[in-house]
């Protein structure tokens, strides 16, 4: 072993140790550091303690297997309770409801132990996969790294190991790395394609378990938002219908000229109270806001002769309102005589005949009583509820020390105040109601990777064989084919432009010399107008396109006369026309320009794109390249300097020693 994996185990070793002194570190955190040390431990001296080394991993990968199957197994196969029943005898581990699910490893990091510990029981054996099982370790790795630089609101099971455990592994992974390649240095080179195919098949199986688990996570929460808003529309509506049955008390009052007398107030009110447990006391107070009437009378003996305009400010606003005003007045959240937080809802009586106000009726509503008897059939493990007022927390139902990380949010009016009702879900609930399909769709990809590799690298081996069984026929025929391949390029690219496929100069030389003595011979010399402007503001790569454009162009109307035509050098063309005359090469020559202007070219500016054109025509005498070529220039440049986008026509040849003349030139606009 070499000695940088000693060091590199020792270390992540150390980290573990660090991730479990952590003081936010969670149950899963300490066991995933426990099973880091334990393959950190299998990595120390291999060669001299090979047996316990192979113990030692075995159990690894038993503990890693329960985990997984816990994650793979539906919950009515294999419930929470029957994992803590089993894991119970451990020291203080698992004692609780949550136990189970809290102290697992996150799933990724369980993959990635496993396959490092299988790695490393294989003895990092080509054959039985051991690169593509340190591949796929780093693409665990790399997925919780990146998973933890995009944590998710919405997750409902944790994917990533905490930074310090990440490390920790990737210290093993780069160990076994070294060592593997310190031993298969010289055959990695041939596992280049099964170790794609298979890392390729991995990935998408990533990609699908992530996919998957937004979806669920997805679903959970909506599914929980529902469930939430249930709950608080059953809160509204009760707190409508406590109102509404205030209401309908009040209306049997108002038959009445005068207050209630006690007995008939006891017999009315015990029936309301009754119906709703939360209603600490209903009290009938008088236009001077003297408590008279109150039940039930256990308890509330004090209340009974109280003046609240004095003894209760709070509400002085609310019971104003009923007292004096003749509407319904609520107090809000407020601080009770009681000790709780509650609302006091103020309802006037009016006397049926005269209208006149008798007093009110206060309804005193006790909040922590009222979500206990709306809520009271609500699983507190599955879910926590808190009714606050602002920051004032007024009342809460179940308390969970395993939440996920969201909740949902609702707000409430309450007799005119808005109240926040917060819903908090637990994560174990969830956790059990979750589904198993983007964890057994990993594994399986996963498994389908690795049995896609050992196949291929089994075909490359028996390729390898029969390759090498026909190697000397086989070299010999590609050689003679190279060789026929090759001299056929090289005879195309001698006489070819590579750019336009056209003609190159050589063999528009040849093809001049092969028609020396045919009469009339015409050639032109094109050239693109401005082309330096296309390279300078539109690019070089536009440039080549717009060459091989016109390259295509000449080629077809040149066709037409069963010319040659070719590209001279940069931005110059040049037409063999054998059989032409001056005319008909001009009439050629014209054609060509206005199929250029026509074709979809345009410069920078919008400009369309023009060439020039010289033409030289010999019509007697010997075959002079060099003077037919000087003259085709000489009116190509008469075409440049006379404004471009034109045709000029040279001097007639007629012997090959035929004194200089004027050019006569003809052109087009």
């Amino acid at each position: 072993m070499t000695r940088t994996a000693p060091l590199l185990a020792l270390t992540a070793l150390a980290l573990s140790l660090l991730a479990m002194l952590r003081r936010d570190a969670e149950p899963a955190d300490y066991s995933t550091a426990v099973l880091l040390g334990m393959l950190a431990a299998a990595h120390w001296r291999l060669d001299r303690v090979r047996r316990l080394r192979t113990w030692l991993l075995v159990t690894l990968l038993l503990i890693l297997a329960l985990v997984m199957v816990s994650y793979l197994l539906p919950e009515y196969w294999l419930s929470v309770a029957d994992w803590n029943a089993w894991l119970s005898p451990l020291p203080e581990a698992l004692d609780s409801a949550t136990g189970a699910y809290r102290w697992r490893p996150p799933v990724l990091m369980t993959l990635c132990l496993a396959l490092l510990a299988t790695s490393l029981l294989l003895n990092l054996r080509l054959a039985l996969g051991a690169p593509l099982l340190l591949a796929l370790a780093g693409l665990m790795l790399l997925t919780q790294a990146i998973d933890q630089r995009s944590l998710s609101d919405l997750w409902v099971l944790d994917h990533a190991a905490p930074l310090p455990l990440l490390v920790a592994a990737g210290c093993l992974l780069i160990a076994q790395a070294s060592l593997l390649i310190l031993r298969r240095r010289q055959q990695l080179a041939r596992l280049r394609r099964p170790l794609l195919a298979g890392v390729t098949l991995s990935v998408a199986a990533l990609l699908f378990w992530h996919q998957q688990t937004t979806l669920e996570d997805r679903r959970q929460y909506h599914a929980s938002a529902a469930q939430s808003h249930a709950l608080a529309e059953d809160f509204e509506r009760e707190n409508a219908d406590h109102l509404a049955a205030m209401r309908r008390f009040v209306s049997f009052w108002e038959l009445y000229d005068a207050p209630p007398d006690e007995a008939a107030w006891a017999r009315q009110a015990s029936r309301y109270h009754q119906d709703y447990r939360y209603f600490l006391n209903i009290a009938f107070i008088l236009p001077s806001s003297d408590i008279i009437r109150v039940y039930p009378l256990a308890g509330n003996e004090a209340a009974l002769g109280a003046r609240l305009f004095d003894d209760q400010p709070a509400g002085r606003g609310a019971l104003s309102e009923a007292l004096l005003h003749g509407r319904e007045g609520s107090t809000g959240a407020i601080d009770l005589l009681q000790g709780v937080p509650g609302i006091i809802h103020y309802l006037p009586v009016r006397s049926s005949a005269s209208d006149e106000i008798l007093g009110a009726t206060a309804m005193v509503v006790s909040l922590p009583a009222l979500l206990d008897t709306l809520f009271n059939d609500i699983d507190t493990r599955a879910q926590a509820l808190r009714l606050s007022a602002g920051d004032q927390l007024l009342a809460s139902v179940g308390t969970l020390d395993d939440r996920v990380s969201w909740w949902h949010r609702f707000t409430i009016d309450v007799g005119g105040q808005p109240l926040v009702l917060d819903a908090l879900p637990g994560r174990t609930p969830l956790l059990m109601q979750r589904a198993r399909l983007p964890e057994v769709s990993l594994l399986v990809g996963l498994t389908f990777a690795y049995l896609l590799y050992l196949v291929l690298f089994a075909y490359q081996r028996l390729a390898g064989q029969h390759r090498a069984a026909h190697h000397a026929n086989q070299e010999l025929r590609r050689e003679v084919q190279a060789r026929s391949v090759l001299q056929r390029e090289v005879e195309w690219l001698a006489r070819h432009d590579e750019l336009t496929d056209l003609p190159n100069r050589r063999l528009f030389m040849e093809t001049l010399n092969a028609n020396a003595e045919r009469r009339p011979l015409s050639i032109l010399i094109c050239d693109v107008d401005h082309f330096k402007r296309i390279n300078d503001h539109l690019g070089h790569l536009a440039g080549d396109r717009y060459l091989r454009q016109l390259g295509e162009i000449g080629r077809r109307v040149v066709a037409e006369r069963d010319g040659l035509f070719a590209r001279y050098g940069g931005e110059e063309f040049v037409a063999c026309l054998p059989g032409v005359d001056a005319t008909q090469a001009e009439r050629l020559a014209e054609r060509l320009c206005q199929a250029v202007t026509a074709a979809d070219l345009h410069h920078h500016d919008g400009q369309r794109l023009s060439i020039s054109i010289g033409i030289a025509t010999q019509t007697q005498g010997a075959l002079d390249i060099g003077q037919l070529m000087q003259v085709a220039d000489e009116a190509l440049y008469t075409a440049k300097s006379s404004g471009r986008n034109r045709v000029v026509s040279g001097r007639t040849l007629i012997t090959s020693d035929d004194p200089s003349g004027q050019l006569s030139p003809t052109w087009r606009r």
